[in-house]
């Protein structure tokens, strides 16, 4: 059976530590996304930011922003996401499971190891992943259509769990824009963060921050509400255009420029959060995630051992 959870060897060889090739990832998808036209912020075709299809939880932080740019990438439709190392322990259940030809996992990074830590800034990747510093995901649609039809079935529950997650981010944010944000903490941090982020070296890269924000924004609140990335597209691009230039003409390495890419937008994802999280308060958000994460994995355990009874 193949090991899901095995790490992918792609970055050793040519050099690059477990970090550099997450960052060089990122911009590799990046730079095809921009010139094909396909940035994650103006899909159509794949309007979800990336979940776990096991709980129907956001994927946070650096993880979503390397996820999302490989999806749009790839061509994907779906951003359902599972861990390798699930995928081994389902595959122990009902036998082998395979991806498609050429298809590979997608890197990603955690902090911590177990429960999430509510004193820390970022939340990176749940508990149902491999105890490791870093993971491998895959897209729903890079395993084999058999495959997909039992890792689907597994997990029916997904899509009903984001939906009440969009319910409720949606509420939370209409009380938000009730109240005034100039004088809440948590928000003025938020917005700063982003101004400080907003130049790449030079290039202005605040259409692009915002573009991800507002698409961060519509998705994890169910796409109905109204925003202008359409009109800062052609500068979005060309911003983004710009930043791979300067790759091109060895200014930066590609891993580097990841780096800086995945530092701007990640400030959008956090000014997402903090708009659907209770008084602008990352910590009351942190709290619901851990709440809903257990209830997925207490559902989880509770459906896997009714199988095995039956």
């Amino acid at each position: 059976m193949a090991d899901f959870a095995a790490d992918w060897k792609g970055f050793i060889s040519k050099g690059l530590c477990a970090e550099d090739y997450f960052y060089e990832q990122v911009y590799k998808a990046f730079s095809e996304n921009t010139k094909n036209g396909t940035l994650p912020f103006f899909n159509k075709d794949l309007n979800m930011i990336p979940r776990e299809l096991s709980t129907g939880k956001i994927i946070n932080d650096e993880n979503l922003i390397a996820l999302e740019q490989v999806a749009s990438a790839r061509g994907y439709k779906s951003n359902f996401w599972i861990y390798g190392n699930e995928l081994n322990k389902i595959q122990k259940e009902v036998g082998p499971l395979n991806w498609k030809r050429n298809a590979s996992p997608v890197l990603c990074r955690t902090k911590y190891f177990d429960a999430t830590h509510l004193h820390e800034q970022n939340l990176y990747i749940a508990e149902a992943g491999s105890k490791k510093k870093e993971q491998y995901l895959y897209n729903i649609e890079s395993l084999d259509e058999r495959s997909r039809k039992i890792v689907t079935k597994y997990y029916a529950t997904a899509n009903k769990a984001n939906a009440v997650y969009q319910a409720e981010n949606l509420k939370l944010f209409s009380a938000n824009c009730r109240q005034n944000p100039k004088t809440n903490s948590n928000f003025i941090n938020a917005k700063d963060r982003i101004n400080n982020y907003r130049s790449i070296d030079g290039t202005d890269f605040s259409a692009v921050i915002d573009s991800h924000f507002k698409h961060c924004l519509q998705s994890a609140t169910g796409n109905i509400l109204h925003d202008n990335r359409e009109s800062v597209k052609e500068h979005c691009y060309a911003a983004c255009n710009e930043l791979i230039k300067k790759v091109e003409q060895g200014t930066y390495r590609p891993y580097e420029a990841g780096r800086k890419i995945v530092r701007a937008l990640e400030c959008g994802t956090q000014f997402q959060r903090i708009s659907v999280a209770k008084n602008y308060n990352l910590e009351n958000a942190k709290k619901a995630e851990e709440l809903k994460v257990a209830e997925a994995n207490r559902n989880k355990a509770y459906r896997r051992s009714y199988s095995i009874e039956r």
